[in-house]
């Protein structure tokens, strides 16, 4: 078994605890498959097909999965294993073997990755939020990366509007958890803290050499990713919200108040 860098322990444990509960919540949450295919049609109105993708932070492989069976080669990281044993069984169960593969790696130790160059490196609803120092991550990706490489990330930032909103409902902690830039997360019995970030701070990260190209926001009117709820028993209203959502997504100052922000930078 791989070693797993002890800042990222706790968080590997609890997503292991979580393997076998973790596809069932995504596949059953209209909310979440909404956000998730905005971002494919965002990476793939930049990406063209039989481009080679790093997907950090990749989990049970839905994205991966997604990419493979649309044209696109997927080298998938993560630091829990369990999750990886379920991404792999979908790459065997979907024939994407030719297409996909997997490796237990944390993003921070790319050194050590068995593959060869990409040309995005991708991930996706807050996999990247568990890391301190993000320049970490950008240091580990860079050396795998293709001239005129592509990074697109969504990840949560420091406000989101719905959340703030809960300031209504009296849910003080829930309305300004993100406000300080981070707080904890409690999983499967265990606590490990996330990081908010904004665009600026990810183009930081890269630096001189990745321009900041665009920033949509995922959700600032429709609930939050783990609310499943609300498109179940209201779906005229989600499917109303949904539509101002998707105008909202790429305009000031609402790009930077969703649950998570799509944050696109390209190679100079």
């Amino acid at each position: 078994m791989p070693s797993i860098n002890p800042a990222f322990q706790t968080v590997a444990t609890a997503y292991d605890r979580n393997a076998d509960k973790y596809d069932e919540f995504i596949e059953n949450n209209p909310n979440l498959a909404r956000m998730r295919q905005r971002v494919y049609k965002f990476v793939t109105a930049r990406l063209p097909q039989g481009s080679r993708i790093l997907d950090l932070a990749c989990g049970t492989g839905t994205d991966a999965v997604w990419f493979a069976q649309n044209g696109y080669s997927v080298h998938g990281v993560d630091i829990s294993g369990e999750m990886l044993e379920r991404a792999k069984k979908k790459a065997i169960d979907f024939g994407l073997q030719d297409r996909l593969s997997f490796e237990q790696l944390s993003y921070t130790e790319l050194e050590n990755a068995n593959t060869g160059k990409f040309d995005l490196t991708f991930s996706n609803f807050g996999g990247l939020n568990c890391v301190a120092d993000m320049s970490l991550v950008a240091e580990s990706v860079r050396p795998l990366l293709n001239p005129k490489a592509r990074v697109v990330w969504a990840l949560m930032p420091p406000f989101c509007l719905w959340e703030s909103a809960m300031l209504l409902r009296g849910k003080f902690r829930l309305a300004t958890r993100r406000f300080s830039g981070r707080s904890t997360v409690f999983k499967e019995g265990l606590n490990y803290p996330v990081y908010y970030y904004t665009p600026k701070q990810i183009s930081a990260a890269w630096g001189k050499d990745f321009h900041l190209e665009s920033v949509e926001a995922l959700s600032v009117i429709t609930p939050p990713a783990t609310n499943k709820d609300f498109a179940v028993k209201r779906p005229r209203m989600f499917e109303t919200l949904s539509k101002l959502d998707d105008a909202l997504a790429p305009c000031w100052p609402f790009k930077y108040w969703g649950d998570f922000t799509i944050v696109s930078l390209v190679s100079t």
